[in-house]
């Protein structure tokens, strides 16, 4: 189903690992690495910069092979500002901090070792009480584990108390991962990651969410919020359940978890799909692409599994798309990326991300385009138009089968003021990683900046703004947003 150059990146799969955090029970992946060395990846520096005292803390796992390496030692691009990164990345515990991500030569080396040793539980506790946001103020009997009562059970025994406020279900570092507000005994808003009210709700459960709960006395949430829902508590509890009860044959209808799908055809036709999942295909109809798996998507979107699981079934029983093989039986051994400072970009070049699913360690390809420079005769901070997860910061970019980057972040950047069809996202070219690493490329470094236009390329102009060179048929700059 992919092209050929698909297929050659995706041999590669067995040398893109995942950053895991080894102090909290659940071993979520946050970010992305692959191999530039035999014992050596690269990944974004602020991924690792709170950290940076404390490696053993960290874990990286390679899916594809199932192997966890330690950490030994953390090599920092010498032009990036660690105490600013330091500074946001503690503010990032309470409150999302876009800038983190973009900070100028994020990067950071990072030497494994095969030996993992076992992690002393105290050293972890305290790692996270350095780590830990203020804890919220308790309200007896409305306090407790969520794993010793169960999560319905706990949102019953809090609606049952009929007290304005929010229940909060937090992490070992008190940072909040479920919001529900609740008057009157009943449930009017809900918040799990992107998603809000019912889908909320109902990912919670599909996840398995645990931690610590408490309720807070308040007038209303805390966020931002729109239609109530009007549910009553028994019924979202009951519906939830039905879901949880049902999606499994759902998703072994799909292929399981690592599976991912492609649109076979042009555009969706939900005159195909039963009416109560029409929305739901449209939602995801932009992210089937083979580069997101079916059990991911609930992260890119805002639907819970079950919603995304039916939609999707609905579809492919409507031959709309069809499941990705990858060939995984084609993998290579594991072994350090081919890096090309020396290859010729351009706006426009189309480039493909690889990231890997966490359990299956299946290649997941996205296929997009560079942009330009972030900033007029910066070579090092380019922009690419692939729309990609926040844990898929530290990726590897791939241009004609070899890396030219490394994925950071999304610019916050406000679509109705710059024109953009899209977020546009940051990378980081790889001669910084060589430059790190003190290598010398085999062939002059070239990049984006010194590449002269070719007989039967677009025509450029530079920018009014920013100066910045860019393709004459853009509507938009990609360095600052300028509309041409």
């Amino acid at each position: 189903m992919f092209s050929s150059d698909y297929a050659e990146v995706a041999k590669y799969a067995g040398s893109v690992g995942l950053l895991i955090d080894r102090c909290v029970k659940r071993e979520i992946p946050f970010g992305t690495v692959w191999l530039v060395d035999t014992d050596k990846v690269a990944t974004c520096a602020h991924s690792v910069i709170l950290f940076a005292d404390f490696l053993a803390g960290l874990k990286v796992r390679f899916p594809a092979f199932e192997h966890d390496w330690e950490i030994v030692d953390a090599q920092f691009d010498p032009k990036f500002d660690r105490k600013a990164a330091t500074e946001m990345a503690q503010r990032s515990l309470s409150a999302p901090v876009p800038a983190l991500a973009l900070q100028e030569h994020n990067l950071v080396i990072l030497q494994l070792s095969r030996e993992l040793t076992e992690l002393k539980s105290d050293a972890a506790t305290t790692f996270n009480k350095k780590l830990a946001i203020a804890p919220l103020p308790r309200l007896k009997g409305l306090a407790g584990e969520v794993e010793e009562l169960g999560l319905a059970l706990v949102i019953q025994t809090m609606t049952n108390a009929r007290k304005d406020g929010i229940l909060f279900i937090t992490d070992e570092r008190n940072r909040p991962t479920a919001r529900l507000f609740c008057r009157e005994g009943k449930i009017l808003y809900a918040k799990f990651g992107k998603l809000e009210n019912e889908s909320a709700i109902y990912q919670m459960f599909s996840q398995d969410v645990n931690g610590q709960f408490n309720f807070r006395t308040q007038a209303k949430p805390d966020w931002q919020v729109k239609e109530a829902m009007t549910r009553s508590t028994d019924g979202l509890l009951l519906e939830a359940h039905r879901r949880m009860d049902e999606k499994p044959k759902l998703l072994s209808h799909l292929g399981g978890a690592g599976s991912a799908y492609s649109k076979i055809a042009e555009s969706l036709d939900v005159s195909l799909i039963a009416e109560e999942f029409r929305d739901y295909a449209k939602q995801i109809w932009p992210y089937l692409d083979g580069g997101t798996s079916v059990d991911q998507l609930w992260d890119n979107t805002k639907l819970d599994d079950y919603s995304v699981f039916a939609a999707l079934s609905e579809m492919r029983n409507s031959r709309q798309i069809v499941e990705i093989m990858h060939g995984d039986e084609n993998l290579n051994p594991m072994q350090p990326l081919v890096m090309a400072p020396y290859m010729p970009l351009s706006p426009w070049d189309e480039i493909i991300s690889m990231t890997v699913h966490p359990t299956t360690g299946r290649p997941q390809l996205r296929r997009g385009s560079l942009v330009g420079m972030l900033r007029p005769n910066d070579p090092y901070h380019l922009l690419h138009s692939l729309n990609l997860p926040y844990k898929s910061a530290g990726c590897p970019l791939f241009r004609k089968g070899e890396v030219v980057g490394m994925h950071c972040g999304m610019l916050p950047l406000d679509p109705e003021l710059h024109g953009l069809p899209q977020q546009l996202h940051q990378m980081l070219w790889v001669e910084s990683i060589t430059q790190t690493l003190t290598v010398k490329p085999a062939k002059k470094s070239v990049g984006i900046q010194r590449k002269a236009t070719q007989p039967g390329q677009p025509e450029k102009i530079t920018c009014p703004k920013c100066s910045s060179l860019m393709v004459k048929q853009a509507k938009f700059c990609g360095t600052c947003g300028q509309k041409f």
